[in-house]
């Protein structure tokens, strides 16, 4: 049997604005004064580029990777997107099923939390059309067999948009004077007397390695964010204590400064966006 021919629909879009008014929809005005779930700058700028490389329409399914509390997964899915949010947290899978249950309306999308690795998905081979992973595989140690997952997994002709921290030689240091991170590898850092708090960044050659080569992918050009000014003087700085507070800043910083560093500064972004095609 012939296999139907999907009609073109709406393109799904998440512009800045509208993943704040999704934050104050999902979680009430006061992630404006402090956030909930990390909803800050840089969610500003990976959301609305997610969505947008991933070519989504209303109806379609989106496998979202590690998004822990993330409200990424709910936006989505408020804009008529099917979504399996796949996390290895029980407790947060359960919060992810609880805001579910508490905000759900009349039109959104599926919505299938599932307690899994991303090391070990219980999904099919090349049954999967998109994957979503933001800012969530730097802080899974076996990265390696996460990128055999994703290649296994994704379909002939899908597509999945990652997010990961990047550097182009190397990192010796973490949240310097900030925040203890010890080394735990090339490139890598554990927070010290915080179990489990895993972070690290990847050069283009690990990209390639890691995430590329296990399944041929092609390889979107990398876009960056997080350099000089967002990064270096205010998010590795002090100023980070504000980092979880008065969102609409973010917002301003997102829409004016991010596009003005990404056009001027050629310093290292902190972190890279890009997207894998099978």
């Amino acid at each position: 049997m012939a296999q139907a021919v999907k009609k073109p629909g709406r393109a799904v879009r998440l512009p800045a604005w509208r993943t704040v008014a999704y934050e104050i929809a999902l979680n009430g005005w006061r992630i404006l004064r402090e956030t909930v779930n990390d909803f800050s700058l840089w969610r500003l700028i990976e959301y609305p580029w997610a969505t947008r490389a991933l070519e989504v329409q209303p109806g379609d399914l989106v496998l979202d990777l590690g998004s822990g509390t993330s409200s990424y997964p709910h936006m989505l899915a408020k804009e008529g997107v099917d979504v399996i949010v796949l996390e290895l947290d029980a407790d947060r899978v359960r919060w992810q099923l609880a805001k579910r249950r508490a905000t759900a309306r009349r039109g959104d999308g599926r919505f299938f939390p599932l307690v899994a690795s991303a090391t070990a998905m219980p999904i099919r081979d090349e049954s999967v059309q998109r994957i979503a992973a933001v800012s969530s595989l730097e802080h899974i140690p076996d990265d390696e067999a996460v990128g055999r997952e994703l290649a296994r997994v994704l379909a002939p002709g899908g597509l999945a948009a990652l997010t990961l921290p990047y550097t182009s030689k190397g990192r010796t240091d973490f949240f310097k004077g900030i925040r203890k991170f010890l080394p735990a590898g090339p490139n890598a850092f554990v927070q010290e007397g915080k179990a489990g708090s895993f972070f690290r960044f990847y050069t283009e050659a690990d990209l390639h390695r890691v995430y590329v080569a296990p399944g041929a992918l092609k390889i979107s050009p990398l876009e960056g964010f997080g350099r000089s000014i967002l990064n270096g003087r205010y998010h590795e700085t002090r100023l980070t204590r504000y980092w979880r507070r008065f969102v609409l800043k973010d917002l301003l910083l997102a829409l004016i400064v991010h596009p003005l560093e990404e056009r001027f500064d050629r310093s290292d972004p902190l972190y890279v966006m890009f997207t894998l095609r099978k």
